[in-house]
């Protein structure tokens, strides 16, 4: 594990990153690419998940890009406990593949999002301010695969849940969880909604403390579990 000393979270520093990934040469790849964007600074790096736990809970940084998939401790488990041990920080996921079923399972641990390894490196950075904001990085039409992967087609008890659950917003509140599982930005639901940016937030905010929920990509798997099995979606 190398490090350089925590930013501490200063204002106006640069958002501090941890990268974890157990191959050395993807470790250098993301160094050479967030060396780009000076409001970004990697404060430590890990190659596995119990390393990790220990880099993000002395460094407190504000993103993690975890890897998905490495041996002894894997993202999954990893990403669990580092929000436990940092509850601010945001977790983006690094996988290689698609539809690997282990990204919902991040997803329902906590991580803020998750992105492909083969993802242009504009695209890496601007993920990693959008988590930083509280916003989500993630693929809408992959994680509905997803979760239609992970849910049996005969099985509606999840989606009834979801349903249930949901049917507890208002219908504003709603409108901005269905347009969160789209994966639109704040700004983006503000214009297509007719309301402020912060009114967004405090529709995001409540939806997630009405459903029990910790971040707006769970309130997104949600809103696609309460859509499975069901011609209606979750609107009554």
């Amino acid at each position: 594990m190398t490090s350089s000393p925590p930013s501490g979270g200063t204002p106006g520093a640069p958002t501090s990153v941890l990268v974890v990934d157990d191959d050395a040469m993807v470790r250098a790849g993301l160094r050479m690419v967030l060396s780009v964007d000076p409001t970004l600074r990697i404060v430590a790096e890990a190659s596995g998940g119990a390393e990790a736990v220990v880099a993000a809970t002395r460094h407190r940084p504000d993103i993690v890009l975890m890897d998905l998939q490495m041996p002894e401790m894997d993202g999954v488990e990893a990403t669990r406990r580092v929000r436990a041990a940092v509850p601010s920080v945001a977790v983006l996921m690094l996988t290689t593949f698609h539809l690997d079923t282990h990204v919902l399972d991040a997803l329902q641990a906590g991580a803020s999002g998750y992105l492909l390894k083969d993802v242009a490196p504009r695209e890496l950075c601007h993920a990693i301010h959008l988590a930083a904001s509280g916003e989500s990085a993630f693929s809408a039409t992959i994680t509905r695969q997803l979760v239609a992967r992970h849910t049996r087609a005969d099985d509606d008890s999840a989606g009834a849940k979801a349903r249930r659950t949901l049917e507890a917003l208002t219908d504003r509140e709603r409108a901005v969880a269905e347009a969160v599982a789209e994966g639109a930005s704040n700004a983006t639901i503000a214009k297509a909604l007719f309301m402020s940016e912060g009114t967004v937030k405090t529709h995001i905010s409540r939806a997630l403390t009405k459903t029990g929920l910790d971040n707006r990509v769970q309130l997104a798997l949600m809103v696609f579990q309460a859509q499975q099995n069901s011609s209606r979606g979750f609107h009554s």
